[in-house]
């Protein structure tokens, strides 16, 4: 990963309060930094998340999603009711 340097212009009494907040849980400002910087992203705070809990996340796209899911024709009309008030509800939100 490369690094950047950046320049901020904080108050000197904000920032020495962080640091000593920061030492006392062996964290660096550059590292609260940046994980703060991060965190704007949805979809690095899921990869933060998995990573510190150790686990395999993968993201599974909406289509393959659909591609796997049981075929419904022939079923009781209740759920297919069901499956068409699911996909109403998709197409509002998307």
């Amino acid at each position: 990963m490369v690094k950047t340097k950046i320049t901020v212009s904080v108050d000197k009494s904000v920032v020495d309060n962080a640091k000593i907040a920061l030492l006392k849980k062996g964290k660096t400002l550059s590292e609260f930094i940046e994980k703060s910087l991060r965190s704007l992203s949805t979809a690095q705070i899921l990869d933060d998340i998995c990573r510190e809990l150790d686990l395999n996340c993968e993201y599974v796209s909406y289509e393959e999603v659909e591609r796997k899911r049981p075929d419904l024709r022939g079923k009781t009309t209740s759920e297919v009711e069901v499956r068409e008030i699911r996909r109403e509800r998709l197409s509002r939100l998307l």
